[in-house]
């Protein structure tokens, strides 16, 4: 059973309140980007490892891949994530798992590559995610329209881990950019996607706030 991982770092970065992308912005004296890289590319669940980067941080993280001899494939990303996602997945062409994540999630582990590449296994699609433990309403234009039940929500987070022929077709019949994640698009086909476990670890940087948030988990 062969893994192919697509690491997205082609984000432009727009809400993150500094001067250069999050994905070079040190977290505790290492560049964001390194963490996943590194945990991906030394993971024994990933037999594959293909980075989806833009031209701001190409160099960076060319450079770091040379210099620490990480074996990967690396393609420039499109504007929206779908396409950058469609761009590493022309990259492969024989594997049987394609686990799919975001690069702005930088604490990544074994623990969770292993449990959602299994629910792809079993299932054809999977996803980390966590409870929600706040109350969440639909709202419109700025006041309460709806409160939800939260035991019936949950954040999606990444990893995510599909079987290559589910992942393959969903973006195939997708509509142009009609997706923010990789499993929307196979539940559009009727996949039943697993949810599994992850952990407020696996928390995607937004702003230099979260940077902050995740250098608590370093301590």
């Amino acid at each position: 059973m062969k893994t192919t991982a697509i690491v997205l770092y082609a984000g432009a970065s727009t809400r993150f309140d500094a001067k250069k992308s999050k994905q070079v912005y040190l977290l505790k004296n290492k560049p964001v980007f390194a963490y996943s890289l590194i945990a991906l590319a030394k993971s024994k669940h990933v037999d594959e490892l293909v980075v989806v980067l833009n031209k701001e941080v190409e160099k960076q993280i060319t450079d770091f891949i040379h210099k620490n001899r990480i074996n990967a494939k690396v393609v420039l990303g499109g504007k929206t994530r779908q396409e950058s996602v469609e761009r590493g997945l022309r990259t492969i062409s024989d594997t049987d798992i394609v686990l799919i994540h975001d690069g702005a999630r930088p604490l990544i582990d074994d623990y969770i590559i292993e449990r959602v590449i299994a629910g792809a296994i079993s299932n054809g699609a999977s996803t980390a995610y966590i409870p929600e433990t706040d109350s969440v309403v639909q709202m419109n234009k700025s006041v309460v329209k709806e409160y939800l039940n939260r035991s019936q929500v949950a954040k999606i987070q990444t990893p995510q881990a599909f079987q290559f022929k589910v992942l393959t077709l969903a973006h195939k019949k997708a509509k142009k950019n009609s997706a923010t994640d990789d499993c929307q698009l196979a539940s559009s086909l009727g996949v039943r996607v697993k949810l599994v476990l992850g952990s407020e670890k696996y928390h995607k940087i937004t702003t230099l706030e979260d940077i902050k948030f995740l250098e608590g988990y370093l301590k």
